[in-house]
């Protein structure tokens, strides 16, 4: 059978739209949080690289955005570099050596909070990894922003509305309940936020890198607090910890190289097939106006089929498993696969899920609560960042005396297939990190959290960037949709819906649509000149944050 060819890419190439965003003369940096991103924006007016004030960024989010930013929990992160190198670093909590399937259920059922719902952190091994192979400056300089803002910061008002929302549950542990309020009440906007244990904890680390966490007085304090509230995490699962290095997910896009996360992720599968789809619409002729209703059932269904397949390699890919998932994925990723194995998309009728996979295979529902920053350096390096507590403040437990807030990672393994639970195995994620680039230049860094979102709004904002020819601002402000398969319907947001138009189209179509307050995503993106000599940030508004442009030194 004769192999089936990918699109050929453009001629002349796309050339994305500069502006829209804060302009930066050296580097760019977005993030959820003003105090953590001017944290990597200082590093980077220092000197100092992306890697560099990406590590700087997200301490400094362990502090300052606590719901989600963390030390106690995992992430992803792809890096480009200016000299080529790409890789992804996965960062990701692993299962303690004593979880098993039943207790993953049990704490699940028992609302997948506290002590025996926490996995074994990464996100300090990776964090410091990345500094150790790509970055330039001392860890103890890239934590002195977080552990100033840990002995004490103003408590902004996103952050204290999120945990004005958990201090139910937060405040049945004493050490939370501590740090995070004033008696029986949580802080408010404009309180001072005081962690001072967290800020010992961090200098330690900066002073002595992640074995500061990883073993000595923390990993103590770390398997004190287990033992005493039923929570498996031992001194030695936190001394086995591995961070991995893997190759990105790689795939042509309308002339640009595409580089997302690879298994434990779900997530880049899905960006990878969502964008390869549409495509091979558009190769056919299908190349619809923006913001139509064609415009939208072609994302729509082609989001639909990368869903159902992404639990296919939703799993940690050292672990086989069957399918195996490294050959799964070069299987999903084929040309060949979407050409002949996808069922094909009807232009004029939506295609019902129960004709897309079996609906045994569906996923649970991932918590939404993660946080993403881009940054990108004078010299083109380029980050892309997602890291997550799963749940908002994760487990809602702090390791007495460190001042860290723990995830509540496991309840992300299913009860059977590749992602089941399994002895320092990592769990599957939908958190998709990406990367553009042409040519070896990394042209745009793209990212979002929003747990089972993320995948379709990441497709819908490259796709806005390179075929809907928005700036950095419009391809961040425009509305989206989501379809994840199961459930067979389409969200969309009420603050920025498509028109009504498209909407009345789309049900036209057989779509069934519904609107929600809750916003999709809340991307951080950046797009960089094709010469490296600019770049343009943009923190989308759904969450709010910061996005800076650093100047040249000696410019105004």
């Amino acid at each position: 059978m004769p192999s089936v060819a990918r699109p050929t890419p453009p001629d002349p190439p796309i050339h994305l739209k500069t502006g829209g965003g804060a302009l930066g003369e050296a580097g760019s940096v977005t993030s959820v949080e003003a105090h953590a991103t001017k944290a990597g924006a200082a590093i980077l007016a220092q000197g100092g690289n992306a890697i560099d004030a990406a590590v700087a960024v997200a301490f400094a989010l362990a502090v300052t955005h606590p719901s989600a930013g963390n030390l106690g929990g995992g992430g992803f992160m792809v890096v480009r570099m200016a000299d080529g190198r790409s890789t992804a670093i996965d960062f990701r909590e692993t299962a303690p050596a004593a979880a098993t399937t039943k207790k993953v259920l049990d704490e699940i059922a028992a609302g997948a909070i506290g002590w025996p719902s926490t996995a074994v952190p990464g996100t300090i091994a990776g964090l410091a990894y990345a500094r150790d192979k790509f970055g330039t400056k001392p860890l103890a300089e890239l934590v002195a922003p977080a552990v100033k803002l840990a002995k004490k910061h103003e408590l902004q008002p996103r952050a204290a509305q999120s945990l004005s929302a958990q201090w139910d549950k937060l405040k049945k542990d004493p050490s939370a309940r501590k740090i995070f309020g004033k008696g029986d009440k949580p802080l408010r906007a404009g309180d001072d936020l005081v962690q001072r244990d967290l800020a010992k904890t961090i200098e330690a680390i900066g002073r002595d890198g992640p074995a500061a966490f990883y073993t000595g007085k923390v990993a103590d304090a770390v398997e004190a607090a287990m033992k005493k509230g039923g929570g498996d995490v031992t001194k030695a699962d936190l001394a086995s910890y591995v961070v991995k290095e893997r190759p990105p997910i790689t795939f042509t896009f309308r002339g640009f190289t595409v580089e997302t996360m690879p298994p434990p992720s779900m997530g880049g599968v899905a960006v990878a097939q969502i964008l390869m789809g549409l495509e091979r619409e558009r190769a056919k002729g299908n190349a619809p106006e923006v913001g139509t209703t064609s415009w939208h059932h072609l994302f729509v269904e082609n989001a639909r089929r990368a869903y159902a397949e992404r639990r296919l390699v939703g799993a940690d890919p050292d672990r086989g498993g069957q399918p195996e998932p490294v050959a799964e994925l070069a299987r999903l990723l084929s040309a060949e696969h979407l050409a002949r194995d996808w069922p094909a998309i009807d232009l004029a009728h939506a295609t019902p899920s129960d004709q897309i996979g079996k609906r045994s295979d569906a996923l649970a529902s991932e918590s939404p609560e993660t946080t993403h920053f881009s940054v990108v350096d004078a010299q083109g390096n380029a980050v892309s960042c997602t890291v997550t507590l799963s749940a908002s403040f994760g487990a809602k437990v702090v390791v007495p005396g460190t001042g860290i807030l723990l995830s509540n990672a496991l309840g992300a393994f299913s009860e059977t297939g590749p992602n089941a639970v399994a002895p320092h195995k990592r769990m599957a994620s939908s958190m998709s990190p990406t990367i553009l680039s042409r040519g070896g230049k990394a042209l745009a860094v793209v990212g979002s959290p929003g747990g089972d979102t993320i995948p379709g709004v990441v497709a819908q904002v490259i796709r806005d960037l390179v075929d809907g020819g928005m700036d950095v601002a419009a391809a961040g402000k425009a509305g989206r949709l989501h379809h994840q398969w199961l459930p067979d319907k389409i969200r969309v947001e009420k603050s920025a819906p498509p028109g009504k138009s498209a909407v009345t189209g789309l049900r036209a179509l057989g779509h069934v649509v519904e609107e929600s307050f809750v916003p999709l995503g809340d991307a951080k993106l950046i797009v960089i000149a094709e010469d490296s000599s600019k770049s343009w940030a943009f923190a989308d508004d759904r969450e709010g944050g910061l996005a800076i442009g650093v100047k040249r030194a000696g410019s105004k």
